[in-house]
C-alpha cells in the first residue's frame, strides 16, 4: 500500500531541487542558483540585515549563508521560506518569472525612448548583470548593506521633504565618516560602497541619469555627464538619495522629455534635491570656509558675496551657481541677488587671481575601478577567460587576448 504522503514528499523534493535551481534531466529551469542567490541578498540589504542575522534564523553557521548568496548551495524549501518571513516578502517574490523581468520595464516605458537611447540604458542593465555575476563567482560582496529609510513614506510637503534631505544626508556622512566636501570624489564613494556606477559621456542621450534597486541589478547608478545640468557629482548625490529613500520603487530613469512628473514624484525630487547638497556640501565645512561666520555675518557688518563665491568655487572646484543655490537654501544670501549675478563679469575676477575660466572636467567611466579590480582577479583565478573578458570589457579578441597575457605575466611574477 502507498503511503499518502508519498505524493507531496515527492513533490516537496521537486520544490527543493526547483528552490536550488537543480532540476530532473528534462525539467524546465525556471531560476539559476545564482539568480536565486542574488535576489536573496538584495532582499536581505534591503532589510537592513546581516549573513549573521540570516544565518541565526535558520540555524545555519554564517558561511552558509554566503555561500547560498553566491549561488554555491542550494536552498530548501523550508528555508526559502524562513529567509522569506525575515525579509518581508512572499516566497512567489523570489521564484516567479516577473522578478527577472527586464528591470526597464518596471520603471519606465521603453518605446518612449528613441533607439539609441533605449541601447544605451539595456547596455547599463547588462553591465550591472556582468557586475553582478563575477561578484558571485567571487563571493566578493560590499561589507555592508545600504540603509533604508524610506520607511516614513514619501514627504508630506515640501518643507518635510527639505527636513528629511538634510537630516538624512547628516547621517549618512556620520554613518560612512565623511569629513569636508565631497565634490568630485562622489563617483568614488559610490564605488567603494559597491554600488554598479557608470558614468558616461553622451551627448545625443536624453538620459541624465537613474537609479535601479533590483534582484539582477543590485544597487545601480547611471550618469550622463553631458546632460548633467552643472555639476554631475551633484546628480550623481541625487540617484544615491534615491537609492536610499526610493528603493521600492525598483527605480527611476531621468530624462530631459516633454511634461513633468506630478506629485508626489516632485516631493521625491525635491528630497533627493535637498539630500545631494547637504551631502556633497555640508553647512560646517561652508562655513569653515569663509572668514567670518555667515549666519552671524551681519552683527559685524559682513556679507557673503562674489568675492567668497570665486574663492570657494576655487577651493572645492565647485561650479559657481551650485555654490550660490547653496547659499540660498541656507539663508545666507536673498535669492533676488542672483538675478545681479549677470551683471558681473566674472571672468575679469579670475583672470587677475590666476584662474584663466571655468576648468570643464571630462567624465566618461563606464567601468567603476571596483569592476575593473573584481574582473582582472577573475582573470587570474581562471574564471573569465577571453571570451568572458571581451563582453565584459567591450573588447575585441585580440584586445582581450592581450590583457589576459598581461594579468597571466603579472601572476606568474606573483605581482597580482
Amino acid at each position: 500500500m502507498s503511503n499518502p504522503s508519498d505524493g507531496s514528499s515527492r513533490s516537496s523534493r521537486t520544490r527543493s531541487r526547483r528552490f536550488a535551481g537543480e532540476l530532473d534531466e528534462g525539467e524546465e529551469m525556471t531560476l539559476t542558483r545564482e539568480e536565486l542567490g542574488q535576489r536573496l541578498r538584495r532582499s536581505r540589504e534591503s532589510a537592513g540585515l546581516s549573513q549573521r542575522d540570516a544565518a541565526k534564523e535558520l540555524g545555519l553557521p554564517r558561511p552558509s549563508i554566503s555561500q547560498i548568496e553566491a549561488g554555491k548551495r542550494g536552498v530548501e524549501s523550508l528555508e526559502l521560506v524562513r529567509l522569506a518571513r525575515l525579509y518581508g516578502k512572499p516566497v512567489s517574490w523570489f521564484l516567479e518569472p516577473g522578478t527577472g523581468a527586464n528591470p526597464l520595464e518596471l520603471v519606465t516605458n521603453l518605446e518612449s525612448f528613441p533607439k539609441a537611447d533605449q541601447e544605451v540604458l539595456l547596455r547599463f542593465v547588462r553591465f550591472c548583470e556582468d557586475y553582478g555575476w563575477i561578484e558571485a563567482e567571487l563571493g566578493i560582496f560590499p561589507a555592508s548593506p545600504l540603509p533604508d529609510y524610506g520607511a516614513a513614506g514619501d514627504p508630506a510637503d515640501e518643507g518635510d521633504a527639505v527636513r528629511q534631505g538634510e537630516a538624512v544626508a547628516e547621517a549618512e556622512r556620520r554613518r560612512l565618516g565623511l569629513g569636508g566636501i565631497c565634490g568630485e570624489g562622489i563617483g568614488g564613494l559610490l564605488d567603494r560602497l559597491g554600488i554598479r556606477l557608470s558614468i558616461r559621456e553622451l551627448p545625443g542621450c536624453r538620459v541624465r541619469s537613474a537609479f535601479f534597486f533590483h534582484p539582477r541589478l543590485g544597487a545601480a547608478v547611471f550618469g550622463n555627464s553631458s546632460r548633467n545640468n552643472g555639476w554631475l557629482p551633484l546628480v550623481l548625490a541625487e540617484e544615491y538619495a534615491h537609492l536610499l529613500f526610493d528603493r521600492r520603487l525598483a527605480g527611476a530613469i531621468h530624462a530631459e522629455m516633454a511634461g513633468e512628473r506630478k506629485e508626489p514624484q516632485a516631493l521625491r525630487s525635491i528630497r533627493a534635491r535637498r539630500f545631494a547638497f547637504a551631502f556633497v556640501l555640508p553647512v560646517p565645512d561652508l562655513r569653515k570656509a569663509v572668514p567670518f561666520d555667515p549666519v552671524v555675518r551681519t552683527e559685524g557688518g559682513h556679507r557673503l558675496g562674489i568675492p567668497d563665491l570665486l574663492l570657494l568655487h576655487r577651493t572645492f572646484r565647485c561650479p559657481t551657481e551650485v555654490l550660490w543655490q547653496r547659499w540660498e537654501q541656507l539663508g545666507w544670501v536673498r535669492a533676488e541677488q542672483r538675478e545681479r549675478l549677470g551683471s558681473i563679469r566674472l571672468g575679469e575676477w579670475k583672470r587677475r587671481f590666476g584662474e584663466s575660466g571655468e576648468e570643464e572636467t571630462r567624465w566618461d567611466h563606464p567601468y567603476p575601478d571596483r569592476f575593473i579590480r573584481l574582473v582582472l582577479e577573475g582573470c587570474r583565478k581562471g574564471k573569465v577567460g577571453r571570451e568572458r573578458l571581451a563582453t565584459l570589457f567591450d573588447l575585441d579578441r585580440m584586445q582581450a587576448g592581450r590583457l589576459l597575457s598581461w594579468v597571466d605575466r603579472c601572476a606568474r611574477l606573483d605581482l597580482c
